[in-house]
């Protein structure tokens, strides 16, 4: 397994990626067979945006996590992450390679904040989120409906700024 940009001519290997999680997991905002390909929205969603995969041998797409940025003057230093990864992969450290490249792009990209939700029930995922640097800044009160129940999720967020200015002071 390798972890590398998705570029645009992955669309439709990256779309069959995001069909296997949702149907695999319940914390995905789409159900399984919701979600509609259009390969144009597509190619030009991970243009606009950052997009970077786990990958197999056969260039098999099996993890993703993007980051989208609004391009919106007044909002343009957050990068809103949507991620997932096929349930044989997890626990492998995938998903932290995939945070740690993701890190150093936002660096460079100049982006001062992290944001993503993450259904409250979701332990496993909000442990990983707080250990790799996140932290809870609220909570959305009923926003998921799945199962017959209301579910609350979490916003967290990452300010880069403060990451490196602490690893700057402890360089000095």
């Amino acid at each position: 397994m390798r972890i590398e940009r998705i570029c645009p001519n992955e669309a439709e290997a990256l779309y069959d990626c995001m069909r296997t999680i949702d149907q695999e997991s319940q914390y995905m905002l789409y159900l399984p067979d919701e979600r509609s390909f259009d390969k144009e929205r597509f190619i030009d969603d991970i243009q606009r945006n950052f997009y970077i995969g786990v990958k197999s041998e056969n260039n098999q797409i099996l993890g993703y996590l993007s980051v989208h940025i609004s391009t919106l003057a007044k909002v343009r230093h957050i990068g809103y992450i949507i991620t997932g990864l096929v349930n044989d992969l997890q626990q492998q450290g995938l998903a932290t390679q995939m945070f740690d490249e993701t890190f150093k792009w936002a660096k460079r990209k100049g982006l001062r904040r992290l944001e993503l939700t993450v259904i409250t029930t979701n332990k496993p995922a909000v442990n990983f989120y707080e250990k790799i640097g996140f932290k809870i800044e609220g909570i959305k009160h009923s926003s998921v409906y799945m199962d017959g129940h209301y579910f609350d999720e979490l916003y967290m967020s990452m300010m880069l700024d403060e990451v490196y200015e602490a690893e700057t002071e402890n360089i000095l």
